[in-house]
């Protein structure tokens, strides 16, 4: 009796307004899902159905087809020319010259000429300041250093002189530095050309120059002082280089005399 009355009521339910929504709602997922299956069946119908080539057949060979690929053939004609001997035979003899003529215009070419400086031109300078000689130049040697109080080389050369004894150009030029050095004071060095420098050092503070400035041969640059460090207990006097593509060399040889 239990079972009996479940059904009656299950079936009640299921007439009832609720209970038909829930029908109808199952009817339309069973549509919908046959309806699914059946549109993914046919497509998978058809890519199979076009992938297959209909015009040719399962055992026949593709060479046995008759593709339209061959129907117009290309012909070359060549037609037999006459050649006249002797134009053959002058074009041949003017074909083995051209190379030759082409040889001789690039090896007629004149060869350009490196421009030579000379610098065995004699330099004549003025003594920079009027004085007897101190220190002299001594490159390769060593001489005695009082304020070192050791036997060094000495790239230049001394010209002793009373202080503020005025210090000129021994040779035309510009003027590249006007400093302190550490070692030899306050330094002027004028350019003169061709590589050619010429520094004065152990000038007084009085700058009478600046870098940049032209200067004539014999015109006053500067003063004699004490500003060098090295030669400190020397006597005053003006230490004098000279300079040829950066490298010291014996200022001796361009002055007019030792005194």
């Amino acid at each position: 009796m239990g079972l009996k009355k479940w059904l009656k009521n299950f079936v009640h339910q299921l007439l009832d307004k609720e209970g038909f929504y829930i029908i109808l709602f199952l009817c339309v997922c069973i549509v919908a899902t046959t309806a699914v299956w059946v549109t993914k069946k046919n497509i998978h119908q058809f890519i199979a159905d076009d992938i297959k080539t209909p015009s040719v057949g399962e055992n026949e060979p593709l060479d046995s087809m008759d593709m339209g690929l061959y129907d117009h053939k290309s012909t070359i004609v060549v037609e037999d020319m006459e050649v006249d001997e002797e134009l053959a035979a002058s074009i041949s003899a003017s074909s083995k010259d051209e190379p030759k003529k082409e040889k001789n215009i690039v090896e007629s070419k004149p060869k350009k000429k490196k421009k030579e400086v000379k610098k065995d031109k004699k330099i004549e300078m003025i003594e920079p300041v009027k004085g007897k000689r101190g220190m002299d130049y001594a490159a390769d040697q060593l001489i005695y250093s009082k304020t070192l109080d050791e036997y060094t080389t000495h790239y230049g050369i001394d010209i002793i002189a009373s202080e503020n004894t005025p210090i000129v150009a021994a040779l035309e030029g510009k003027v590249i530095e006007s400093a302190m050095d550490s070692k030899l004071g306050i330094t002027i060095a004028l350019s003169h050309g061709d590589q050619l420098i010429t520094r004065y050092s152990n000038l007084n503070e009085e700058r009478m120059v600046k870098v940049g400035d032209f200067v004539k041969k014999g015109q006053d640059i500067g003063r004699v002082g004490k500003t060098s460090l090295f030669e400190t207990l020397e006597e005053p006097h003006l230490h004098f280089e000279v300079l040829i593509d950066g490298k010291n060399v014996d200022p001796n040889q361009f002055l007019p005399n030792k005194n």
